[in-house]
Order: structure tokens, then C-alpha cells, then sequence
């Protein structure tokens, strides 16, 4: 009990050459509605440098063309996106041939399985390329250009020909 005594003492001493309890408390209010700007600024910062994301991944939401778009985004060395590009593609070729609804909600292995049961000839194809879609931009491994031309290797058969006039 002594002990404890002698250390409140000490701390009532040490406190009496302090600022008045008052300007502790409006410092300390001060700090944190300093926080909150803070963060709330760098929040912003976040989501705006998202959505320049976003946009950048072009031809994923677009009405471009996604095989100029891979094109495109393959020339800039931006090879993730290109793979996104070609996949996008893919679906588009999918959808207008086999007349699949796309839906962003679905997955490749939901329109594996719809093609599988439709009977549709590409679903191997569709398959082969998914699953190195998915090991290259989901997996372990980086997409680089070697990837990216293997994937427009597997993703060809379903890029839309020119039709003669």
C-alpha cells in the first residue's frame, strides 16, 4: 500500500507542471478528428486510384472491340490485362455462336457446363483455354508474353473471321 501511495504522490507532482486537463482533452479530440480527415482522404485516394484501375483494364465492360483491345494492351506490355481482353473475347464469341447468355456473376466452369450440356463442339476448346486463363492471371505464375501467346494461341479458334463481301 506504501509503495502504491508513494507512486500516486509522484504522479500528482509530475502532473502539476502539466497543461490543464481541459487542453489534454481538446488536443486529444483534436488528433482524432485529424485521423478521421486523414483516413477518410486516403480512402478517397484509394477508391479513385481503383476506378482508374478499372478503367484502364479496358475491353472487360466495354463495347470495344476485346481483340483490338488485347492487341492494344499487348503493344504497352500490360499483358494481365490483354489476357483479360482475350477472355472477354472469348465470351463474346461464345455468346453470339452458341447463344449463351453472359452474366457477370457466371464463371468459365458455369459455361464449361452449359456448353457440355448444349453438346456444343468448342467446350474442349472453351476449356483449354479457361483453365490457362485461370493458372495466368489467377494462379501462381506472372502473365508474361510467353503466356499471353499461348493464350492467343488456344483463344484463335474463336476470334470472328471477316466475312466476305
Amino acid at each position: 500500500m506504501v509503495w502504491i501511495m508513494e507512486w500516486l504522490s509522484r504522479l500528482e507532482r509530475a502532473a502539476r507542471h502539466l497543461p490543464s486537463l481541459r487542453s489534454i482533452g481538446l488536443t486529444l479530440v483534436a488528433l482524432i478528428v485529424l485521423f478521421v480527415i486523414v483516413r477518410t482522404l486516403l480512402g478517397a485516394r484509394e477508391r479513385a486510384d481503383e476506378t482508374n484501375q478499372r478503367l484502364r483494364r479496358r475491353g472487360a465492360n466495354t463495347q470495344e472491340n476485346p481483340w483490338e483491345v488485347a492487341d492494344q494492351l499487348t503493344s504497352q506490355g500490360q499483358f494481365e490485362d490483354a489476357a483479360h481482353a482475350l477472355y472477354r473475347g472469348v465470351l463474346l464469341t461464345i455468346s453470339r455462336t452458341e447463344r449463351i447468355r453472359l452474366d457477370p456473376s457466371r464463371t468459365s466452369g458455369d459455361y464449361a457446363r452449359e456448353l457440355r450440356r448444349r453438346n456444343a463442339s468448342s467446350v474442349t476448346m472453351f476449356r483449354a483455354f479457361t483453365r490457362r486463363f485461370e493458372s495466368a492471371v489467377y494462379g501462381h505464375e506472372r502473365c508474361t508474353a510467353d503466356v499471353l501467346i499461348e493464350l492467343r494461341s488456344l483463344a484463335e479458334p474463336f476470334r470472328p473471321r471477316a466475312r466476305a463481301a
